[in-house]
């Protein structure tokens, strides 16, 4: 069951960091969409020291963790469940989650085993994210993963953990490899989560077929000409995608039910991407008669990122890092 830090995890089975002194290696396991073995399966390690995460190394394919590593998995949205519960202010942590759970087994009428952890909402509610051992056991060996993972969090969730939370409502765009949502936030209050279906790998393949190269492997080589040419195929149907979004978000608030808002309400829009040539093509498109063009912007990281992995096989690394204390830093 997950313990401290309800605003940062899914679930947890560590007790927390006083197993900081033994483990240090985090193991982090992005794990696609494809469940078919050694598939889509990235791993990218990291060392706590002093507060500070160090990336050591990257393996574009699953490999077999040390007993002693912490071990921080992504957990695929198909298989968790939301509910948004009253939860009264209470001391102890684990009894905030043991109320959580009994709730959601009022509400669902479920009985078997769960994951289970939350996000704090407006005063008096929070957003319970569970599943069941089940549908977690079966999501594991579906990817070939014989081992037990320490910490298992959600992409979306892990991105928007780089991310400082803003003063006033936000709706947070995160547009990621394998998976892609809209977060409504009001300061650090969740108010609604959506994960929308957005078409990522047909961009990408867009791109190959006039390039030769993925939009990833452009912006990694660094050349100048690759990137200007990404731009412009994605600027040819920069408006197809620009709709797209706007539609995506304007259900996504019309949708957001514990706390009714508008879009005039929105200070902005983070747009967080594993691309940059994407994240500067919708905010630089221009259109007429749009809602959110002028609220589109970069989001600002709590640390400094290199975009060199996944921004959520990062957030898993942070996520693993904070299992075992403070994490102040992420060092290349």
């Amino acid at each position: 069951m997950a313990r401290a830090q309800p605003s940062n995890q899914f679930y947890s089975k560590l007790g927390g960091s006083e197993l900081g002194l033994f483990r240090t290696r985090i193991m982090a396991y992005n794990i696609g969409n494809e469940n078919t073995a050694n598939h889509n399966i990235e791993v990218l390690s990291g060392v706590l020291s002093s507060k500070k995460v160090r990336v050591k190394d990257y393996f574009p394919q699953l490999v077999q963790p040390d007993p002693e590593d912490l071990v921080v998995i992504n957990v695929p949205w198909d298989i968790i469940r939301t509910n948004f519960v009253e939860l009264p202010p209470m001391k102890k942590e684990k009894d905030r989650l043991k109320l959580a759970e009994l709730e959601v087994r009022r509400m669902t009428g479920i009985t078997e085993d769960l994951n289970i952890g939350y996000i704090p909402s407006v005063p008096g509610k929070v957003l319970v994210l569970y599943s069941t051992m089940a549908d977690l056991i079966k999501f594991l060996n579906s990817s070939n993963i014989t081992f037990e993972p320490d910490v298992a969090y959600p992409n979306i969730l892990s991105e928007l953990l780089l991310v400082n939370k803003l003063p006033g409502y936000w709706a947070y765009l995160v547009l990621g490899k394998y998976t892609s949502g809209i977060v409504v936030m009001k300061g650090d209050t969740l108010l609604n989560l959506r994960i929308v279906d957005f078409p990522f790998e047909e961009l990408n393949h867009i791109v190959q077929e006039e390039t030769g190269f993925s939009i990833f492997e452009i912006e990694r080589s660094g050349n100048e000409d690759f990137i200007e040419s990404a731009h412009k195929i994605l600027g040819t149907i920069s408006m197809d995608i620009a709709s797209e979004i706007e539609r995506e978000i304007i259900i996504t608030i019309n949708t957001t039910e514990i706390e009714k808002i508008s879009i005039d309400q929105l200070t902005g829009i983070a747009v967080i991407s594993d691309s940059q040539v994407l994240t500067d093509t919708l905010i630089s498109t221009e259109r007429n008669q749009s809602i959110i063009q002028d609220k589109l912007s970069e989001p600002i990281f709590k640390l400094p990122i290199k975009k060199s992995y996944p921004l959520s096989q990062i957030g898993l690394l942070y996520r693993g890092g904070l299992e075992l204390g403070k994490v102040k830093s992420i060092r290349w």
